[in-house]
C-alpha cells in the first residue's frame, strides 16, 4: 500500500507547487494592457475581416489606441463604430463623404463653317496656280478649326519667308475664298515666268525640276540643297541654272503645252545620210545625250573610241552635235538616188544580149533581168553595176573576212589592231572600275 501512495503524493506536491509557480509568473511577469485598447476591442464587430488593413479586430484596435491609426477604418462597423471610438479617445470623429461624380456635361461639337462664297482672295491667278496646293490645305484646316494644322503652315512660310503667302493666309482667315483658278489662261503668260529650259530638257528632268521645286515652296531647306549638291556632284551646271531659277520665282512648264514654242524654233540636224544614222545612231544618241547632260567624261570618252578607230566622219558629226544640231529619226529621212540612177545602164546592155526570155527570169539587182541559166550573163551583170574594186580594198576585205573586232556601235578594225584594241578595252574596263 506504501508503495502506491508514495508516488501519488509525490505528483500532488509537484503538481500543487508547479500551480503556485505559474500563478506567481503570471503576476509578475504580466503585460499591462491599455484599458483603451480592450474599451475599443469591446465595441468593434469582431468579424476580423482585415477590411482596415490590420491582421483581425485587436490589431486594429491596438493600432488606434497605440499607433493613432483612423478611427473610420472599420467598414463593417460604419460611422456608429467609428463615433464609439471617438469618444473611446476623446476626439469627434468626422466619417469622410463620399461625393458622387459630377454629370459629365456633353460635349459641344463645334459645327465647321460653311463653304464661304465671299470675296476671292486679292492673290494672282499666276501665284494662285502656283501655290494652290499650299493654299487649300490652310484653308481646309482652318475651315475643320484645325488650330495646329494651319499653325503648322504659317511656321513653314514664316521660316522661308514667304511674306505674300503669310498676306493671304490672313485673308482665308478673314473669310476670303481661294479661287479654283479655272478661268482660261494664255499660253504665252502661262508661259512668261516659266524657266527658260526647252522641252527636251524638261521632259527628261521634269522629276528633279519638280522635286526642286515643292522642297523650295514648303521651306525644305535640307530637301533643295540636297537636290542642289547632287546636280554639282555630277556637273550637271545646266539643271543648277534652272534650280536657280526655280528659287527666284519661275515655274516648271509641263512640257505638254510647250509644243507650239518648240516647234517654232527649227532645229538643224545633222548633215549625215540615212544609212550613216541608221548604223550609228546609239553612238550619235549617247554623244548627243552625254554633251546635252555636261557628262565631259562620257562624251569625251566616245570620241576617243571614234579616235582610235579613225572614224573620222563620225567625229565630223560630234562636232556637229557639240555645235547645237541634233540627231534625225531615220524613219523620217529620205532616201538618197544615187544607186538608182546608175541602174538603166546596166539594163540597156542586158537589151542588147537579146538573151532575156519572157517567160522565165531571175530578178538580179535592181529590177535587172536576165536568164536563169545563164550565169555568165549575171556575172557581167554585177561587175557593170558594181565599179572595180582597188588593192587596197581587196586587202581590206581579205583582213575583214579572216577576222573583225567590234569596238563601240559596229566599229571593225583589221585582226593586226586586235592586241592594241584589247588593250585600250582593258584599260577602259579598269577605269571605270575604279
Amino acid at each position: 500500500m506504501e508503495a502506491i501512495m508514495m508516488p501519488v503524493a509525490v505528483l500532488g506536491i509537484t503538481g500543487v507547487l508547479m500551480g503556485l509557480f505559474l500563478a506567481y509568473a503570471s503576476k509578475k511577469f504580466e503585460v499591462e494592457v491599455d484599458p483603451k485598447v480592450e474599451a475599443i476591442l469591446a465595441i468593434l464587430p469582431g468579424v476580423n475581416c482585415g477590411a482596415c488593413g490590420y491582421p483581425g479586430c485587436s490589431g486594429y484596435a491596438s493600432g488606434v489606441a497605440l499607433e493613432g491609426a483612423k478611427m473610420t477604418l472599420c467598414a463593417p462597423g460604419g460611422p456608429k463604430v467609428a463615433a464609439k471610438i471617438g469618444d473611446i479617445m476623446g476626439v469627434a470623429v468626422e466619417m469622410p463623404v463620399k461625393k458622387k461624380p459630377a454629370a459629365k456635361k456633353p460635349e459641344v461639337k463645334k459645327e465647321a463653317p460653311k463653304a464661304q462664297t465671299g470675296e476671292p482672295i486679292s492673290a494672282s491667278q499666276e501665284f494662285i496656280e502656283k501655290n494652290k496646293r499650299m493654299l487649300m490645305k490652310f484653308k481646309e484646316a482652318f475651315d475643320a478649326g484645325d488650330k495646329e494644322g494651319f499653325e503648322k503652315l504659317e511656321n513653314l512660310a514664316k521660316m522661308a519667308k514667304k511674306d505674300e503667302l503669310l498676306k493671304y493666309y490672313e485673308e482665308i482667315k478673314a473669310g476670303k475664298i481661294v479661287p479654283d483658278g479655272s478661268a482660261p489662261v494664255a499660253t504665252g503668260a502661262a508661259n512668261a515666268n516659266a524657266i527658260s529650259a526647252s522641252k527636251e530638257f524638261v521632259e527628261k528632268n521634269k522629276r528633279m525640276l519638280m522635286k526642286f521645286k515643292e522642297a523650295f515652296d514648303v521651306g525644305d531647306k535640307e530637301g533643295f540643297e540636297k537636290l542642289e549638291n547632287l546636280a554639282k556632284m555630277a556637273k550637271k551646271d545646266e539643271l543648277l541654272k534652272y534650280y536657280e531659277e526655280i528659287k527666284a520665282g519661275k515655274t516648271v512648264p509641263d512640257p505638254a503645252t510647250m509644243g507650239s514654242v518648240v516647234a517654232a524654233v527649227k532645229v538643224e540636224a545633222i548633215s549625215a545620210s540615212k544609212e550613216f544614222v541608221e548604223k550609228n545612231k546609239r553612238m550619235l544618241m549617247k554623244f548627243k545625250e552625254a554633251f546635252d547632260a555636261g557628262d565631259k567624261e562620257g562624251f569625251e570618252k566616245l570620241e576617243n573610241l571614234a579616235k582610235m578607230a579613225k572614224k573620222d566622219e563620225l567625229l565630223k558629226y560630234y562636232e556637229e552635235i557639240k555645235a547645237g544640231k541634233t540627231v534625225p529619226d531615220p524613219a523620217t529621212m529620205t532616201d538618197t538616188p544615187v544607186a538608182k540612177e546608175e541602174a538603166p545602164k546596166a539594163e540597156v546592155k542586158v537589151s542588147d544580149s537579146q538573151k532575156q526570155e519572157a517567160s522565165y527570169c531571175s530578178i538580179l539587182g535592181d529590177g535587172l533581168c536576165v536568164p536563169e541559166q545563164n550565169e555568165k550573163v549575171k556575172e557581167d551583170l554585177k561587175k557593170q553595176a558594181e565599179p572595180p574594186k582597188t588593192a587596197e580594198e581587196l586587202e581590206r576585205e581579205k583582213q575583214a573576212a579572216s577576222y573583225c573586232s567590234v569596238l563601240g556601235d559596229g566599229l571593225c578594225v583589221p585582226e593586226e589592231n586586235e592586241q592594241i584594241v584589247k588593250q585600250n578595252l582593258h584599260q577602259e574596263i579598269d577605269k571605270e572600275i575604279k
